[in-house]
């Protein structure tokens, strides 16, 4: 398991007067998810005070998740998850279910969690784990704590911020001259940031600094950036909520067509006109 210590002291925030919620959903760009809603499982039902382990859970069908290597999680996964969870737990009075990529759930999987969720059984926590809550339907969201949680990952030249500033003054002629900005990319990113490594390092970094930026915006300590805390600040006053919102998930949409697209130029033209409301097919 990676060091999430930063985490703990997250879920120390969220877990308050040791009640438990009937869901949760973490939002992080961490790859060790399952190590991630380990350690919330172990802070909201105190495993170590109560001299448990998550072997235990897993071993008295206690804890049980959802993992695929498919596109998609399917409503029929959903269901068997369902049946699995019907009988009451013996050994430690909850049972728990991680949903480990959440963002795979398709529509007809996620409507069939959503009627699980809406009327949850006594004794019984879902952990929802996702790159990006903005995957996820809002009315599933509704019945979710949501926890936050970005880090650097391991990776040194994320660790570094190579382009954060030039990401600041993009972000900054995004804000000024919108869609506009397409015609003076080559200011803030040369030839080697569109290589499919470094421009991936980009949109990480980009998003944290995002991350950042509603941090500001709802009043809250900046995480990552905070050499640049009068920039943040700046750009957080400028934006809504609404305009933050497009930009962020214009930001998932490049992610995702990385997967699939190499051409790194027309995902970012496609970043910058979508941030700004519109739409684009890459």
């Amino acid at each position: 398991m990676a060091d999430n210590s930063e985490f703990e002291a997250i879920l120390d925030k969220y877990i308050k007067n040791d009640k438990i919620n009937h869901a949760y959903l973490i939002e992080t760009n961490s790859t060790d998810r399952l190590g991630l809603a380990y350690m919330l499982i172990e802070k909201i039902m105190n495993l170590k005070e109560n001299n448990i382990t998550i072997d235990d859970l897993i071993i008295n069908n206690d804890l049980l998740k959802i993992s695929t290597e498919s596109q998609t999680i399917k409503k029929e996964e959903i269901i068997a998850l369902k049946d699995n969870l019907i009988t009451k737990s013996i050994f430690s009075g909850k049972r728990i279910y991680i949903i480990e990529e959440a963002e795979k759930l398709n529509s007809s999987s996620a409507n069939t969690l959503l009627k699980f969720l809406e009327e949850p059984d006594d004794g019984i926590i879902a952990i929802l784990v996702t790159s990006s809550k903005y995957h996820i339907i809002d009315t599933i969201l509704s019945r979710c704590q949501e926890i936050r949680y970005y880090t650097k990952e391991n990776s040194e030249e994320a660790k570094e911020f190579t382009y954060i500033e030039n990401i600041l003054d993009f972000i900054e002629c995004l804000d000024k001259e919108k869609e506009k900005t397409i015609a003076f990319i080559n200011k803030f990113f040369n030839k080697e940031a569109f290589e499919r490594n470094n421009f991936q390092i980009i949109l990480d970094e980009m998003l944290l600094i995002f991350y950042d930026i509603l941090q500001k915006k709802v009043g809250l300590d900046i995480v990552y950036s905070n050499k640049y805390k009068d920039r943040i600040e700046k750009i957080a006053k400028e934006n809504t909520y609404e305009e933050l919102n497009n930009k962020i998930l214009s930001i998932n949409n490049a992610m995702e067509k990385m997967k699939v697209n190499a051409n790194t130029k027309l995902i970012m033209d496609a970043l910058i006109i979508e941030s700004n409301g519109g739409a684009i097919n890459v």
